[in-house]
């Protein structure tokens, strides 16, 4: 079975020729506005509601209105499943019972005495640490020194 392609034209590269690219798009342009005034000739005289289609506005509606009764009858749905289904009776809370007490060997030590403790990492950086200010002088205020001239 053969199939005739409407166009054999061979295919070229894009940006190959500037003058077969503007000879190509005022066809393609001109074929586009047959179609449109081809449109324009077929909705003349028509109604608004066959423009649209009524059979879309009427099934929009529908579908807006069985969709709100789902999710409503959803939601009621899976709202009453657990309210029914929950015992009347309250669960009794267990009472505590103390812990023992543990012995000598239980007491031990989690961390052994030969791993030495880490070092607190923010230490390093200063945080938490306090710096005093001179008493007289705000540190927020703007001095009139240049912070950036080493970098010219």
């Amino acid at each position: 079975m053969n199939i005739k392609q409407e166009d054999q034209k061979p295919k070229r590269s894009a940006m190959a020729s500037t003058k077969a690219d503007l000879r190509e798009l005022r066809g393609n342009s001109q074929a586009t506005v047959q179609e449109i005034q081809a449109f324009l000739r077929e909705l003349k005289g028509k109604s608004p509601q066959e423009m649209l289609g009524a059979v879309a506005s009427n099934s929009l509606v529908r579908s807006l209105c069985i969709s709100t009764g789902l999710v409503a009858g959803a939601l009621v749905f899976f709202t009453a499943i657990p309210y029914f289904n929950a015992d009347d009776e309250p669960v009794p809370v267990a009472e505590s019972v103390p812990a023992k007490e543990k012995t000598a060997e239980e007491k031990a030590p989690e961390t052994s005495p030969e791993t030495p403790a880490a070092p607190d990492p923010l230490s390093s950086l200063g945080v938490g640490g306090e710096i005093a200010a001179p008493p007289g002088t705000n540190p927020l205020e703007d001095k009139g020194d240049d912070f950036l001239k080493d970098l010219e």
